[in-house]
C-alpha cells in the first residue's frame, strides 16, 4: 500500500480541526459531539499515526475499501472494537482492505472513521456516502445505486463478532442492526466493502475537503458571509423558546422553535429532528426538507448539535442544498420528508430563506 500512502494527503492538525467543525456543520444536528471526535483524532495523533486523505479516482481499481461506523447510544464502545470488525469484514470478503469510506460527515462520525483508518495504517477517502449525516443505514448512495452493504460484521462491547454474509437489501441490515442494539446495546459495524472500480462510480467526491473549507470558514467573524459564499441560505436568527427530545426506536426524536430577532422579529421558526434535522417551518408553513441541509450554529458560528440545544439560547439556522443524487426521484424516495413519514412534497433549500 506504500504507493497509496504517496498519492494520499496528510492532513495536518489545523486541517484536521476545520475538518471536523465543517463535518459537525454538514451533520445537521446529529454525528456526535465534535469533542468526542477530537478526542479520538488526538489520540491517534499521539499514538505516532498519519491521517491522510486520497481522491478515490487515485485508487487501484483491484483495492477494496471499507467502512468502519458505530451504531447506538453514545456510550459503550470504544473506537478500536471496529478492527475486528474490519478483520471480520476481510475475512467473509477474502480480500484486504486498502482504504476506508466514511459512510457520512459528522464531527464524531467521521472522526471515527478517520481514526479507524490511521490505526490500520491506510488513507481515509476524500468522500462519502451521504454528503451530510443520515439516520438509517440504508441512506447510502451505495444503495441507491443498487449495491447492498454485506458482507458486513458487527462488534458488541464483549468483542463477540458477528459476520453477515448476505441480507435481503439494506432495509433489512438496518433492522438487524438496531435489533442487535437494542439487546447489546451499542456496536462497531464494518460495511459496505467494495473494490474501487464501484466506489468511483458511487461515491460523493471531494466532500472531507469541502467540509475543511466549511470549517475554515467558520473560523472568521464574517463566518455567515463566508457560508453564503460557500452556498449557504440563511434561513433564521432567534431564541429558542421551546424544545422536545424523546427516544424512540434508538432515535432521538423531537423539535425546537424558535422566536425571530433582528430580520426576523415578530416570526417564528421549528426545526423537527430524527436524529438530524429532517423539516424546517417558518411560520408554520414548511420551509426546507430533507435532503437539503439544515444545520443550526451560534451567533458565534459554532455548530450545535441537537442534544446541546438549550432553551433561551440564540440560535440562527443555516441551509444547504444537499448532493444532486439525493434530488432525483430515487433520492428523495430514500431521503426525501416522506421517507420519514412526512405528509409534504420536497421543498427544497432554495425555495426558503434569505438571499
Amino acid at each position: 500500500m506504500s504507493d497509496l500512502k504517496t498519492s494520499a494527503r496528510r492532513l495536518e492538525e489545523d486541517d484536521l480541526k476545520d475538518l471536523i467543525i465543517g463535518c459537525t456543520f454538514l451533520g445537521c444536528g446529529g454525528g456526535g459531539s465534535p469533542e468526542n471526535g477530537w478526542k479520538w483524532i488526538e489520540g491517534v495523533l499521539r499514538k505516532g499515526y498519519e491521517i491522510r486523505l486520497i481522491g478515490v479516482e487515485n485508487l487501484p481499481k483491484n483495492v477494496f475499501t471499507v467502512s468502519p461506523y458505530f451504531v447506538g447510544p453514545v456510550e459503550g464502545l470504544q473506537r478500536e472494537t471496529l478492527r475486528p470488525g474490519c478483520s471480520g469484514a476481510q475475512r467473509v470478503l477474502g480480500e484486504k482492505f486498502g482504504a476506508v469510506v466514511p459512510t457520512e460527515l459528522g464531527g464524531n462520525s467521521t472522526a471515527v472513521a478517520l481514526a479507524t483508518a490511521a490505526e490500520l495504517e491506510i488513507p481515509t477517502i476524500d468522500g462519502d456516502m451521504a454528503g451530510r449525516v443520515v439516520p438509517e443505514l440504508h441512506h447510502s448512495v451505495y444503495y441507491l445505486h443498487g449495491y447492498k452493504m454485506t458482507p458486513f460484521s458487527i462488534v458488541t462491547s464483549g468483542e463477540d463478532v458477528l459476520l453477515v454474509p448476505r441480507t435481503v437489501d439494506d432495509r433489512r441490515a438496518e433492522l438487524l442492526v438496531r435489533a442487535v442494539v437494542s439487546a447489546v446495546g451499542k456496536v462497531g459495524v464494518a460495511s459496505h466493502p467494495f473494490d474501487a472500480a464501484i466506489s468511483r462510480r458511487v461515491l460523493l467526491r471531494g466532500t472531507l475537503s469541502g467540509a475543511i473549507s466549511i470549517g475554515r470558514a467558520l473560523r472568521s467573524e464574517e463566518w455567515e458571509s463566508n457560508l453564503m459564499e460557500l452556498g449557504g441560505i440563511l434561513l433564521f436568527r432567534g431564541v429558542c423558546t421551546s424544545l422536545e427530545r424523546r427516544d424512540e426506536g434508538g432515535f432521538t426524536l423531537g423539535l425546537m422553535g424558535l422566536d425571530g430577532t433582528g430580520e426576523f422579529e415578530g416570526e417564528n421558526y421549528e426545526v423537527l429532528f430524527k436524529n438530524e434535522n429532517l423539516l424546517g417551518l417558518r411560520n408554520g408553513s414548511v420551509d426546507v426538507t430533507v435532503p437539503d441541509l439544515i444545520t443550526v450554529l451560534t451567533p458565534e458560528g459554532v455548530p450545535v448539535v441537537n442534544s446541546e440545544v438549550r432553551l433561551g439560547k440564540e440560535y440562527v439556522v443555516f441551509g444547504f442544498s444537499a448532493p444532486e443524487v439525493w434530488r432525483s426521484p430515487r433520492g428523495l424516495e430514500l431521503l426525501g420528508p416522506r421517507a420519514f413519514g412526512f405528509d409534504v412534497e420536497y421543498v427544497p433549500v432554495t425555495k426558503g430563506g434569505l438571499r
